[in-house]
């Protein structure tokens, strides 16, 4: 009932939304939707920040938000952000050339095949299940993916292990994947350590600090995907943690830990002197900061791979997790140090070779058939520009 219920919301927002096709396609306007979080960030943000750096003022770009007052800074960017889910969206949505989208889910938009839509995606590599794989597998289901499905023109990809997958998964023609990577990891591949230590300042690192990132993904109630996404008591001694950091490769060691963005029961991370990123706005931008990391299934983990520097696996629920969600490519062939407690952990990170780590690393990316450019935004970029102005 409940999925028949969802299904027909959309269907009756295509419906309602249809007499906006009346109105004519602006050529120059493109509409970024990160379907994250609703906020600046992600992939529509890095091919905003190229189109505004390499094509200055020849694009009215919107940029959907849930708060409108924390992104009124935009406007000085030359972005205009609309508030999501307003009849404003709509019909700015309605009315662009160009819809791009970090996610799979707008299928309730009647787009028109005139408008050039392209989906970002918000994950690396081929892990967590997706799409049919992952969800009911129902005739509404289908029906509701391939809504999106048909009005995707470009499916950008990181890999040919996502590609096969997502294809199938999510009902997308297999020809219309681009396998340049994604923008948002461009300055991963790209080093810039003028950048880094910028990011760095703003952080609050002393220079002779280093950074340990825990950037766990979330949960749901019940493994029911339909619920909201959680945190979970993520066990994680910080203080061992760093001291076997600074035991195994010298300096000082600060510990940050960041809630996955859709989680809606942010607390407290109760583990004393820790640094909250919570709330900062860019997950890449604090990979370019850290020098290590722990992961859980967070896709980030692809992401920070890019930069070879440590990233170590840690849950207390690996068994639980994998058998409910299930991925894609066999947690045991990820290159990362895995444990499920702190005992593990610690040894992991004291035990970690950096040889052993860059193999893996690489038979990891070759074995999913890595496809990074470093120039996935620059890419992209010029479609859009083609399709604006070279019809």
């Amino acid at each position: 009932m409940d999925e028949l219920l969802r299904f027909g919301k959309k269907v009756a927002m295509r419906v309602l939304l249809f007499p906006l096709r009346l109105i004519p396609v602006k050529k120059n306007r493109v509409v970024m939707m990160n379907n994250l979080a609703k906020t600046y960030a992600d992939n529509p943000k890095y091919v905003t920040e190229y189109l505004l750096a390499h094509y200055p003022g020849q694009f009215e770009i919107i940029f959907p938000v849930n708060d409108m007052e924390k992104y009124a800074y935009l406007t000085e960017k030359g972005v205009r952000p609309v508030k999501f889910n307003s009849f404003t969206y709509f019909y700015y949505a309605m009315t662009a050339q160009v819809f791009l989208s970090n996610s799979g889910g707008f299928s309730y938009l009647p787009l028109r095949k005139k408008q050039f839509v392209v989906n970002t995606w918000h994950g690396g590599g081929a892990y967590k299940k997706c799409g049919v794989d992952m969800y009911n597998n129902t005739r509404l289901f289908r029906a509701d993916l391939k809504m999106s499905a048909k009005q995707t023109d470009v499916f950008m990809s990181t890999c040919e292990a996502f590609t096969r997958e997502v294809s199938r998964s999510m009902l997308v023609p297999r020809e219309i994947f681009w396998g340049v990577g994604m923008p948002r990891n461009d300055m991963l591949l790209n080093n810039n350590e003028q950048k880094r230590a910028a990011i760095r300042e703003k952080l609050g690192l002393a220079e002779d600090e280093r950074l340990m990132l825990f950037a766990p993904t979330y949960r749901k109630p019940d493994d029911n995907y339909f619920k909201d996404s959680i945190a979970i008591d993520y066990g994680v001694d910080t203080g061992r943690v760093c001291a076997a950091l600074e035991t195994r490769f010298g300096g000082k060691w600060k510990f940050a830990f960041r809630y996955h963005p859709a989680v809606v029961n942010r607390g407290e991370f109760d583990q004393g002197n820790v640094l909250d990123l919570t709330d900062y706005p860019d997950m890449q931008e604090l990979l370019v900061a850290a020098d290590a990391m722990i992961n859980d299934f967070s896709s980030s983990m692809w992401d920070f791979m890019l930069t070879g520097r440590p990233s170590f696996l840690f849950a207390t629920d690996l068994e639980h997790y994998v058998a409910t969600t299930e991925v894609y490519t066999p947690v045991s062939s990820w290159p990362f140090p895995q444990s499920t407690n702190n005992d593990d952990l610690e040894r992991t990170i004291l035990e970690f070779s950096e040889a052993d780590y860059a193999a893996a690393c690489r038979r990891h990316y070759e074995e999913l058939g890595g496809c990074e450019t470093g120039e996935a935004a620059k890419l992209i970029c010029q479609r859009i520009y083609d399709t604006c102005f070279k019809k």
